[in-house]
This record gives structure tokens, C-alpha cells and sequence, in this order.
């Protein structure tokens, strides 16, 4: 009996010394945060991409707008047009929304907050602000733009900083993140 204790005594102090799968221990220690770092790299810089894209689109718009190739642009032409200018941008006509305000400029009252966004938890969402007549010469525009957009690592700490969505009603927030873009123009004679 005792030698059956000592020859199992002996066989578990050998397995305990084995340094067979050292390699596979530092491997499931380490590879979690090397995995959360390309994680977050990588949605940082689909996140960078998205914007620049959104800002190209409206600049493109705006300059339509200027130079009269929209013919009385409403909420839904500006919307489309920017769409068309960023094709990358997945579901771009559900969540896209634009804010064209006039800035007086007897007082430069700009407009406050950072834009309206799609509340995608309504059925019909309400379109954004668009002046009746944004191509009024010397006038000061202020067109404010949101994306939604989904986030492909949502538990990153990238994606879980970024401004969500937010649903007036309740608070609540869901869904994606905000991905905004602000310019201003002057309609000149």
C-alpha cells in the first residue's frame, strides 16, 4: 500500500516538475490584451476612416450647394447627395441626418449643441433643420451632419468611449456611435 502511495507521490511531483506547455500558459495570459489592443487599433482606425469620409461628403455637398447645382435643396437632396459622395458609409439614408442653420450676423449667435442624430428607436424620425433658402446671397451657413455608425469591437475600450447613441424619451443608450461633421459657408453674390 505504501508503495503505491509513494509510487504515486512520485508520479505527481514528476508531472508538477514537467515544463512541457509553459508556452501555451504565456500564450493564454498574454494573447487577450494583445488581441484587445488590435481590437481597439483597428476600430479607432475604422472610426478615423469614417469620419474623414463624412467630412469629404459634406464638404462635396456644400460645394454644390454654393455654386447652385442643387436646385432648391431640401433635407432629403442634401441627405441623398451626401450619401451618393460617400458610398463606404453602410446604411447611410436610416441614419444620416442633417442640421442647416443661418447664422445672424448682426449678433453671430451660433447654434448650440452638437447636432442632432437619428433617433433609430422611433418608426419616423423627424428631418434636421434645413433653412428655407440656404442659397440666400451673403448669408452665414451652419451645416451640422450625424452618422450612426455600428461598431464592429463594441467592448473595446475605443468603442465603449465614443459618444452612443442616445434616445431622447429615456436616456437610454444604444445602438452605435455618433460620427459628426461640422462646416460653415458664405453664400457670396
Amino acid at each position: 500500500m505504501t508503495d503505491r502511495r509513494s509510487n504515486l507521490r512520485s508520479h505527481v511531483q514528476a508531472w508538477l516538475r514537467r515544463e512541457d506547455g509553459n508556452a501555451a500558459v504565456g500564450f493564454a495570459l498574454v494573447f487577450p490584451l494583445f488581441f484587445a489592443l488590435f481590437a481597439a487599433s483597428f476600430e479607432i482606425g475604422l472610426f478615423t476612416v469614417r469620419q474623414t469620409i463624412l467630412e469629404r461628403a459634406v464638404d462635396l455637398t456644400v460645394r454644390a450647394i454654393r455654386l447652385n447645382q442643387m436646385p432648391n435643396p431640401d433635407h432629403d437632396s442634401i441627405k441623398e447627395m451626401i450619401c451618393l459622395n460617400a458610398p463606404s458609409l453602410s446604411d447611410c439614408d436610416a441614419t444620416l441626418k442633417v442640421d442647416l442653420t443661418r447664422v445672424a450676423t448682426t449678433n453671430w449667435t451660433m447654434p448650440t449643441g452638437d447636432g442632432t442624430c437619428r433617433d433609430r428607436s422611433q418608426p419616423i424620425d423627424p428631418p434636421g433643420a434645413v433653412d428655407p433658402n440656404p442659397q440666400a446671397r451673403q448669408v452665414l451657413m451652419v451645416m451640422r451632419v450625424c452618422y450612426i455608425a455600428e461598431a464592429i469591437f463594441p467592448g473595446t475600450g475605443i468603442a465603449a468611449g465614443l459618444q452612443r447613441e442616445t434616445h431622447a424619451a429615456d436616456g437610454t443608450r444604444s445602438g452605435g456611435y455618433r460620427v459628426l461633421a461640422t462646416t460653415a459657408f458664405l453664400n457670396e453674390p
